[in-house]
């Protein structure tokens, strides 16, 4: 296996890369968007918007991959960045770079990869947009076109979230390491961790704008069935799956939150509690409207949600806030599940 070379200007690479600062941010429902798209278009596996973060290849986007991040010195995407061109591997096994490459030896198997850059606010190439698929092939001149096209509109989507992130104060607030351990490594959600970080922050915005605090708790239905009949692996699409249908249903302002195994939640600050309940009605028709595509399943998913609003004074660590919104779940799955309740 050939290791890729480290760039020549890869200090000031890595500081294009950390002033975008979105590398260990929750998905964006937008990236997720276009490569749903994009997956449909090359009619591909797997496609990915990656990072190139110092020793590591992080995932800001996937769609058919279960990983989040892996080694850069594996990665076929660190051997995009050296240049501007589009970069195409028709038959991995057939290409002394990547021959023996642990991503082609094993699992996922890639045999064709295409990557294209990705760039910082300074033109730097932060990472790529890629195309994998488990069978040898080739790009038409129209696809390669549409690579261009999906890495443009990828570098545009980059700004904006940057330009939100730094509006929520998670610039100033979250750094580092410190975020990467609030996020949840598979569905890319905040973690309860995460919660009880952002959590003061709700309420000072709810005391400020006299607005009530309010949540969502959310459990997928009968998603024990999905592991024990199809394994983890497939479990693991799902609530990959899960978390971007959740995320795109919410509003920009809204925290999305993976609470452990199949449990979501949502922090959302709300004028009312019927307000509160359109958002948790908008996710469970969000993630029963389509079978959720895995390999040749198709799996009808559905969610159970209980909902529970708090004036701001009141929520102090946001405990019994929570508990309401389990309370009003429980009522939800007893009611025959795949409906909201309110606690």
């Amino acid at each position: 296996m050939q290791e890729p070379t480290i760039p020549e200007d890869e200090v000031a690479r890595q500081r294009d890369l950390d002033q975008l600062n979105i590398v260990d941010t929750p998905a964006d429902p937008q990236i997720d968007a276009l490569l749903r798209l994009a997956q449909r278009l090359f009619q591909a596996r797997t496609v990915l918007v990656t990072l190139l973060d110092g020793d590591r290849q992080w995932f800001k986007g996937r769609r058919g991959m279960s990983l989040a991040e892996t080694p850069r010195k594996i990665s076929f995407c660190a051997h995009a960045i050296q240049d501007e061109a589009i970069m195409e591997v028709p038959d991995a096994r057939l290409d002394p770079r990547f021959r023996d490459n642990p991503l082609v030896q094993g699992e996922p198997y890639i045999r064709f990869y295409a990557g294209i850059p990705l760039h910082g606010p300074d033109g730097y190439r932060v990472g790529t947009f890629c195309v994998i698929d488990g069978s040898p092939r080739q790009l038409s001149d129209e696809q390669r076109q549409s690579m261009r096209d999906f890495a443009r509109l990828i570098d545009g989507q980059f700004n904006i979230q940057q330009l939100r992130l730094s509006l929520q104060g998670l610039q100033r607030e979250l750094k580092d390491a410190r975020r990467r351990a609030l996020l949840d490594p598979l569905t890319q959600l905040w973690n309860r961790e995460g919660l009880q970080q952002m959590l003061p922050g709700y309420v000072r915005s709810a005391q400020r704008e006299e607005l009530l605090v309010g949540f969502i708790y959310a459990d997928l239905d009968r998603f024990k069935a999905i592991n024990d009949d199809l394994g983890h692996g497939v479990g693991d699409e799902v609530l990959i799956e899960v978390g971007q249908r959740l995320s795109a249903a919410i509003r920009p302002q809204d925290l999305a939150i993976r609470l452990g195994g199949e449990e979501f939640g949502v922090l959302a600050l709300v004028s009312s509690h019927d307000q509160l309940a359109v958002i948790a009605e908008r996710i469970r028709q969000a993630i029963r409207s389509d079978r959720v595509a895995i390999e040749e399943h198709r799996l009808q998913v559905t969610i159970s949600l209980g909902t529970a609003v708090m004036h701001a004074d009141d929520v102090d660590e946001g405990g019994e806030l929570i508990d309401l919104a389990d309370q009003a779940l429980y009522c939800a799955k007893q009611a025959g599940r795949d409906c909201v309740m309110r606690g």
